[in-house]
């Protein structure tokens, strides 16, 4: 038996491997081709031999009440797995996928775990690294095997391979792959008396050839059964294309090989024309992104690239030999890091621009295609008929599409955006949503429109056949794909920006769903500003009206328990969090409620009573212990609605400690009436009574909450703020002017600006700022 099988191990996106596996089935034609791959996709397997132009990924995912996972088994030109499916087809060999179906082991939540279980792989590799000099494993991969002469390859790879398995027995998902794939080579085996020739993973190939000889020696064994879902969960898998930076080792591909652009040139022109290729990329790139890079930097490229080739016995010289000379000749200054290329760190924008660009080059930009007649999920078939029938189909220029939700027809197109939107696609954009007109009645908020942009862009059809994990149709993949963006423990403005968004798409069902988990999380809550911008949320889709009676009854029960929350926390200074930004956001959610006209059709109760918001408001105003901020909204919002005249608000302002609370309670007030400030010299008047009458130290200490009281004001209001001043003051025309003039130049404040932004670049750069 042992004469009839041969394993070659490989590594996934090997151009050596993939020459080393055609060579073999060029010269020794199995009877039977046996691949690391998903066996559950064998009764599909003729998808594959489609007419696609890789990349291209099987794309597969499980969904269930649980647990909703997905995963991608990419193909490249030069995939060893690859070249063995369009060698075989074409030489009329039979090809079967051997290893435990993607479902099982592969599909995760979360992307980029590092494998277990492979701690000597990494001891190995690294004692390799030091004693050949390499920076890194993806160095050291190539030159072992992308250079080795083709005589050399395959004991290279057997001896590499097992020195790195060694007698490690690998993670309990290896095991039980392993176990799997033996059982379907011992029993091909033993069904059929031609050669086998085995494709896998190089880390499996010791353990694969032993286990498949112990359990020959023990007898006949049959095909092994796959593992079966567990009930209630649902498995699928469709073809998608990709890019070449889905599959780039730098960008958090772990199985892949960096710069994959650069290895389809290798397998395409071999490894001296892609040299060329690529140094000719490089530059063009860099001269494109404004890189510096000098004729004088050529000349010493070329000069460190050959030595750096003689160096190290490389001919030609390969690509770690080209990116340490671009380092050697472009970099001018200390690094603060080792270069990308000498580990498997994502590429940033810490990374120097020189050598991030250059490593983008040689990433490329390329994307597989489909055939066209390869099987696709319902959902994208069911978008495309949408879309076609509602005369919706994007192009691929940027379309604008603009709504009113009024129209019959515009709902139904309203709604499919909205759901589109959940599943985030890049073709599908929310540009604005807005008023024609002002309005606060319910009436007047009928004029609401909305507007997209619609493009069919290089992700469309990739992004759809990916949100098939989430649903067959367009509305269960929506409602899916919303509820996932709910993290475990989600407060208050999280479930109320949820209902939001599923009453926007239309679905009531899910929609009731969370208003009910809403209205049993609010009792237990205490931090007023969670519950302000939950009641704001909500507020806002409640006063727009065009979305449907069912709406508002969805909404306005919750509206009503946080609204009395609210006032309840408020009053009884039970609220927890002293931010300026949450006493407003309260007091403005409560005036909301004011504000908010009853449904049409209904007997016209509000939700809250009137007068028992603005009695708690008053109490709220003339409060002296409290929130300052929180008294100067409430006074605020009074006197909006004509329940507090502009004397009382003038006895209260003057009332406040100037030190302790005038800032904040001016910064309360301006958020909900800046009118005072503008058309009344009195208020004006006490503001600048109280400051002349403070030290300058109590001045320096209310300063910032005094600025920031007036950040309310947009410029042209800030102006008749100074002529109440000027008047207050006694001063004339042009020394008025000179209350809105900064001190020093205009040179000087540029020069402000520009070391904002550059102190701003700076942050992000560090990650001080998103």
């Amino acid at each position: 038996m042992k004469a009839r099988l041969r394993i070659i191990g490989i590594r996934h996106h090997s151009p050596a491997c993939a020459r080393l596996v055609a060579r073999e089935l060029a010269a020794s034609p199995p009877a039977l081709v046996l691949v690391e791959g998903p066996s559950d996709f064998n009764s599909r397997i003729g998808e594959l031999g489609l007419a696609h132009r890789p990349p291209i990924a099987l794309y597969s995912y499980v969904r269930g009440e649980s647990r909703l996972a997905q995963c991608w088994f990419p193909f490249l030109d030069y995939s060893p797995e690859w070249v063995a499916l369009g060698e075989a087809r074409r030489l009329g060999i039979p090809l079967r996928f051997i290893d435990l179906p993607h479902w099982h082991y592969r599909a995760r939540e979360g992307e980029g775990a590092p494998l277990p279980g492979r701690d000597r792989y990494g001891r190995v590799s690294a004692a390799l690294c030091r004693r050949l000099a390499c920076d890194g494993d993806d160095a050291l991969w190539d030159r072992l095997f992308e250079g080795a002469p083709e005589a050399e390859l395959a004991a290279r790879l057997d001896q590499y391979f097992g020195e790195l398995r060694g007698d490690d027995p690998g993670s309990p998902e290896d095991q039980a792959r392993e176990d799997f794939m033996a059982r379907h080579v011992a029993a091909a085996l033993g069904s059929q008396p031609g050669p086998v020739l085995v494709i896998c993973g190089g880390w499996h190939r010791p353990v694969l050839e032993a286990r498949v000889q112990a359990l020959l020696a023990a007898g006949p064994v049959a095909e092994p059964l796959g593992p079966r879902l567990p009930e209630g969960e649902e498995a699928g898998a469709y073809l998608v294309p990709c890019e070449f930076r889905q599959v780039e080792a730098l960008a958090g591909y772990g199985a892949g090989m960096p710069s994959p652009l650069f290895y389809q040139w290798c397998w395409e022109l071999g490894p001296e024309q892609a040299l060329e290729r690529a140094r000719a990329t490089v530059l063009s790139r860099l001269r494109g992104r404004q890189v510096n890079f000098s004729t004088a930097d050529c000349v010493a490229l070329e000069s460190a690239l050959q030595g750096l080739a003689r160096l190290r016995g490389h001919q030609p010289p390969q690509r770690v030999d080209l990116l340490d000379a671009l380092l050697m000749a472009g970099v001018k200054e200390a690094l603060e890091q080792p270069p990308p290329w000498s580990g498997r760190d994502w590429l940033g924008s810490a990374d120097h621009p020189l050598l991030r660009e250059a490593l983008l080059a040689l990433t490329g930009e390329g994307r597989g295609q489909l055939d066209g007649a390869t099987p696709q999920p319902p959902l994208l078939r069911q978008v495309e008929t949408l879309l076609a029938e509602l005369e919706l189909l994007p192009g691929s220029q940027p379309r604008q599409v603009s709504l009113d939700r009024r129209q019959p027809g515009d709902q139904a197109r309203s709604r499919v955006l909205w759901r589109l939107s959940l599943l985030e696609l890049d073709g599908v954009r929310l540009q604005a949503l807005e008023a024609r007109h002002g309005a606060r009645q319910l009436s007047e908020a009928l004029r609401y429109e909305e507007r997209w942009q619609l493009q069919r862009g290089l992700r469309w059809e990739p992004d759809l056949i990916e949100a098939s994990r989430f649903g067959p149709t367009l509305e269960q993949a929506a409602g899916t794909a919303l509820l996932r963006r709910l993290l475990p423990g989600a407060g208050a403005r999280e479930l109320a920006e949820t209902l939001v968004a599923a009453l926007r798409a239309d679905l009531t069902s899910l929609g009731r769903e969370l208003q009910q988990q809403l209205q049993q999380l609010l009792p237990g809550l205490h931090q007023h500003g969670e519950l302000a911008a939950a009641g704001l949320s909500l507020l806002e889709l409640a006063r727009t009206g065009f979305w449907g009676q069912e709406t508002r009854s969805l909404l306005e029960p919750p509206l009503a328990l946080l609204g009395e929350r609210l006032l309840w926390l408020l009053e009884g200074h039970q609220a927890q969090g002293d931010a300026q930004e949450a006493d407003v956001a309260a007091v403005e959610f409560l005036a909301g409620l004011l504000d908010l006209a009853p449904a049409p059709g209904t007997d016209g109760a509000p939700l809250l009573e009137p007068e028992f918001i603005l009695a708690a408001l008053m109490r709220l105003a003339r409060q002296r212990q409290g929130p300052p901020a929180l008294a100067g909204a409430a006074l605020g919002a009074l006197h909006a609605r004509g329940r507090m005249t502009a004397d009382a608000v003038l006895a209260l302002v003057r009332a406040q400690p100037a030190r302790e609370r005038l800032g904040d309670f001016l910064y309360g007030l301006f958020s909900r009436t800046r009118e005072l400030a503008v058309a009344d010299t009195a208020i004006v008047a006490a503001i600048q009574g109280a400051l002349a009458a403070m030290t300058e130290a109590d001045f320096l200490v209310l300063l910032p909450r005094l600025r920031a009281a007036f950040a309310w004001f947009p410029p042209r209001e800030r102006g008749g703020i100074a002529a109440r001043v000027a008047e207050v003051l006694g001063l004339s025309r042009s020394e008025e002017f000179r209350l809105l003039r900064l001190p020093g130049d205009g040179a000087g404040l540029l020069e402000a600006k520009r070391m904002e932004a550059r102190a701003l670049a700076w942050a992000r750069d560090y990650g001080v700022l998103p």
